[in-house]
């Protein structure tokens, strides 16, 4: 194994130094021929006792040589601030008191206060005497040019030096490198204090449909070409669209790095952004408030940033501002496979649509975690945990759970965030054939769905107005049980979207402007998530304006007026079911684009939902007439699918093992306790098979 590359601080380096401690030894050796002139024959003999340079020095007569392949942190940093030979010779000066300890109490002892850095008077004596490379040898005197240098030259405009203490004599001022700077420069780690390194993952899958937007191709470009600009993704998970923003470097092929702010003010951006141009990486910043502030210095280094808002004020760098909306169903997918290769393709896009690819990979080495040691081969914590995670027995049933479950679990904890207070999240698992509807209703759901579909090419190509401008909004009316939730499902897994499912008990508050707030969350949750909303019990929330006659109805209307307003602008797909469709505001009436009534089904329809609801692979008894029990009971689908389960439990619970067949008595015991919970008249049983009273068909 090779010895590790040791520069002359004394640790490793990250990227070989060999020049810049060239440079600083060649510093080193001048300000030894001042300290002869000064009398301190000490200082300059420990001074040439240092390493002599190993490499031919500038032929400009600075201390760095000419660049070399590969490049070298310092050749960047020149590169970057285009500095000249005597801005290369000042930024040695500055750096001198890393070299050595020597040099450094050196340093202490020409300093008026004693502090470990060069002096502007220093750097003044040894431009006097051909210690910086400052031209114009025949001027009368290099200090004003050298004041000029170091008060509006690049290193300064870069905060890369600063001559500190602007209240003190100029000679008196301290040449102070900009922090971390010397590490930067040495190959070592080590950002700002308010910028926290985020470990990630940030998978470079997953993100295809994005990549390929044209605002984010436009990004990309802006990156290859190390343009000065500052690139935008806004959205409520600054950490999590990081990610993308570091997807999008890695695409480039440069290097991202992801940073959380503590503070996301100038100084912190600024340092950021100079120890990025010296490792030769791209920042990609997330913060939880905005970035305030003006005058960033000019690096040729894109600044990415992931904030919860759009206010971002980088002048002079432009701001290219990306879109943040939900990934693609087809690009969820492509993240899961890629998670979890082993499961092969996944079933269908599950999760938020706010998840994030790094979110994905997370979740699936929590379930790599648990199928390991739950599930998983002997001796798996013996191989150590990374090969544990790699060989996790992800694709077997744990816990009653397969490896896709336990990762759409896994997923749903990791982005609980994502979801308002007062509503729940449902990946939708319905499809078309799932529906017992009249084909006319059908017809009206597929309707809905198309226009959806349909947007893009009525709303931009035939020009019926902009993307984004209109939403849906469907009215599913009907009794209890007759399907409107799961209708509401369907559609959502059409469109490849989520549910939304808004719980009116915790969204509706007894205190002025509450109800508005949470739900304004839910809407701005849905249109964030693209996610289909679904208002259960609609009427509870959107009812009727009434006269008003104290300040309880003048407040309950106003938020009526806020519901109507706010749904008019939701550009989503909204769902409003309801029992009582008459109470409803009539002004909702206008604002929905399908009104679908779901009544009771019928009697072939109760036949189909009973065939429905008992599973093949059930123990049924052969003489079972379910037309029988279509005919008789005239039950909606959410309470024949509640009897058939509560009747196989009673079957199951049979003490003789002979007798657990699920058949009528059962059924019919269900049936009545169904009834009961309902409210309903119960019928009656049916009669017995062996002879008595005709069969009375009930009206569906």
């Amino acid at each position: 194994m090779a010895e590790p590359v040791l520069s002359s601080y004394g640790g490793p380096a990250a990227a070989p130094a060999g020049r810049l401690d060239d440079a600083l030894a060649r510093m080193a050796a001048r300000l030894a021929g001042v300290l002869d002139r000064l009398g301190d024959e000490d200082g300059a003999r420990f001074l040439r006792s240092l390493p002599a340079p190993a490499l031919p020095g500038a032929p400009d007569g600075g201390c760095l040589a000419l660049p070399s392949a590969p490049a070298e942190p310092v050749d960047r940093l020149s590169a970057g601030l285009t500095l000249d030979a005597a801005d290369r010779d000042l930024l040695m000066l500055a750096l001198l008191g890393h070299q050595h300890e020597g040099t450094a109490a050196i340093l202490r002892g020409l300093h008026p206060r004693g502090e470990p850095w060069a002096t502007a008077g220093l750097a003044a004596t040894l431009a006097e005497h051909s210690g910086l490379a400052l031209g114009e040898s025949g001027a009368p005197s290099p200090r004003p040019r050298l004041a000029k240098k170091l008060a509006t030259g690049p290193l300064a405009a870069a905060g890369a030096v600063v001559a500190a203490g602007p209240h003190l004599p100029f000679p008196e001022r301290s040449l102070c490198p900009a922090p971390l700077l010397w590490d930067a420069l040495a190959g070592l780690p080590g950002w700002p204090e308010a910028a926290e390194p985020l470990p990630g993952p940030f998978p470079a899958w997953g993100s295809a449909a994005w990549l390929a937007h044209p605002a984010v191709s436009g990004a990309r470009r802006a990156i290859e070409s190390d343009a000065a600009v500052t690139v935008l993704l806004p959205g409520v998970r600054p950490e999590a669209l990081a990610g993308r923003l570091a997807a999008l470097v890695t695409a480039t092929g440069r290097k991202p790095v992801v940073l959380r702010l503590a503070r996301a003010d100038v100084a912190t951006v600024s340092a950021v952004l100079l120890l990025a141009l010296v490792r030769g990486v791209v920042p990609v910043l997330c913060a939880s408030g905005t970035c305030a502030g003006p005058s960033l210095p000019r690096l040729p280094v894109p600044l990415l940033f992931a904030l919860p808002g759009r206010d971002v004020r980088t002048w002079p760098r432009p701001v290219l501002e990306l879109p943040s909306g939900p990934h693609p169903g087809q690009d969820r997918r492509a993240a899961l496979a890629a998670a979890l290769p082993e499961l092969g393709e996944p079933p269908a896009p599950f999760g938020p649509a706010t998840i994030e690819p790094g979110d994905v990979e997370l979740a699936a080495a929590d379930v790599r975690l648990h199928d390991g040691l739950v599930g998983g081969r002997a001796g798996w914590l013996a191989d150590g945990l990374a090969d544990g995670l790699a060989d996790g027995l992800v694709g077997g049933l744990v816990g009653g759970q397969t490896g896709w479950e336990r990762l759409s679990d896994r997923v749903d904890a990791r982005a609980a965030g994502t979801v308002p207070p007062g509503a729940s999240l449902v990946h939708p698992r319905a499809g078309w054939d799932d529906l017992v509807l009249p084909a006319d209703r059908l017809a009206q759901l597929r309707e809905a769905a198309d226009r959806m579909h349909r947007q893009a090419e009525v709303l931009g190509d035939w020009g019926f107005g902009g993307p984004g401008t209109y939403g849906l909004r469907l009215l599913f009316a009907g009794p209890p049980g007759t399907g409107k939730t799961l209708a509401a499902e369907v559609l959502a897994a059409e469109l490849g979207r989520d549910l939304l499912v808004v719980d009116l008990s915790r969204l509706v508050s007894k205190w002025i402007g509450e109800t508005e707030k949470n739900l304004a969350a839910v809407f701005d949750a849905a249109e964030r998530d693209g996610a289909v909303v679904l208002f259960d019990e609609a009427d509870a929330l959107f009812g009727k304006r009434t006269e008003v006659a104290d300040a309880r109805d003048r407040y309950a209307n106003l938020e009526t007026a806020y519901l109507l307003g706010r749904l008019e602008r939701f550009t989503g797909v909204a769902v409003l079911a309801t029992n009582l469709r008459q109470n409803l505001d009539v002004a909702f009436a206008r604002r929905i684009e399908f009104m679908v009534p779901f009544d009771l089904p019928d009697e072939p329809a109760r036949l189909d939902l009973w065939r429905r609801h008992l599973p093949g692979r059930a123990p049924i008894a052969r003489d079972l007439d379910l037309p029988l029990l279509a005919a008789l009971y005239p039950l909606p689908g959410a309470l024949i699918r509640n009897a058939a389960l509560a009747a196989a439990f009673l079957a199951a619970a049979e003490p003789d093992p002979g007798r657990r067949v699920l058949g009528l008595p059962h059924l019919v015991h269900a049936i009545r306790r169904e009834h009961a919970k309902a409210g309903l008249s119960f019928p009656g049983p049916p009669p017995d098979p062996s002879g008595g009273p005709p069969i009375r068909r009930v009206p569906s």
